[in-house]
């Protein structure tokens, strides 16, 4: 169960290596709200809820909140929340400020990741952990991602890789178009893009559906083990946010 919810915490996973074009109101992608439906093996396990909103002419807040329902919330007490602020300058999403905080009942970790930009440097902590890290232009932390490769879809420059900051490390996923496949969802039938990454030498997948109609907001999420799915969150509500 801690390992689930974990990987849930990390719903943002790509990062962009090029300036992006921005959207209305100065963010690459249009902000929103949606909320998913957790599963484990096949079993319910609660609900996540994400969301990305404008803070001032180049700002923006993303959060991530993840927490049991029903019978899991009887047998786990996990819970994620994520948060991150950053700036768009010249084109690319720079995050400042990223926190991550997880609580299984037994266990609490606290993530964060501070952005110095001008001196191309990240200040990372993991509970008692530290590193400091080389930051490079594309950069970001696993929340900022999202905006990134919805903003990639959305101009058709999928890369074949991204770098990401997570915990105490540069991470590096190789990225896979695996084309397009049509979801029966609370939201209706979507035509979806998926999109699968994973780390060289490792047996994890985790496949991402991408909705062009929903401004290719995430509408599904599953991560794979040896063939066989460990997690998948269903999108269940989505909203343009102010």
């Amino acid at each position: 169960m801690t390992r689930l919810f974990h990987v849930i915490a990390l719903i943002g996973w790509l990062a962009a290596g090029s300036p992006l074009a921005l959207a209305d109101g100065g963010l690459p992608v249009t902000p929103f709200q949606a909320r998913y439906e957790v599963f484990g093996k096949g079993l319910s396990l609660g609900e996540a809820v994400m969301s990305l909103t404008a803070v001032g002419s180049d700002g923006y807040r993303m959060s991530s909140d993840v927490k049991p329902s029903g019978l899991a919330a009887l047998l786990a007490s996990a819970r994620v929340h994520e948060q991150v602020n950053g700036k768009i300058h010249d084109g690319r999403i720079q995050p400042i400020r990223y926190e991550r905080q997880m609580d299984t009942g037994k266990k609490s970790s606290n993530v964060q990741l501070d952005f110095d930009w001008q001196a191309s440097q990240v200040e990372a902590r993991d509970n008692a952990e530290h590193a400091t890290l080389p930051l490079s232009p594309g950069v970001v932390d696993p929340l900022s991602l999202n905006m990134v490769v919805m903003r990639d879809l959305q101009l058709n420059r999928l890369p074949k890789q991204y770098t990401l900051v997570d915990e105490t490390e540069l991470k590096t996923f190789q990225i896979h178009n695996q084309g397009e496949e049509t979801l029966n969802t609370p939201l209706g039938q979507l035509r979806t893009i998926r999109i699968s990454h994973s780390k060289s030498g490792n047996t994890r997948i985790t496949t991402f559906w991408f909705a062009p109609e929903l401004h290719y907001l995430p509408v599904r999420i599953a991560q794979y083990k040896k063939g066989q799915e460990v997690m998948r969150m269903e999108v269940r509500a989505a909203e343009n946010s102010p």
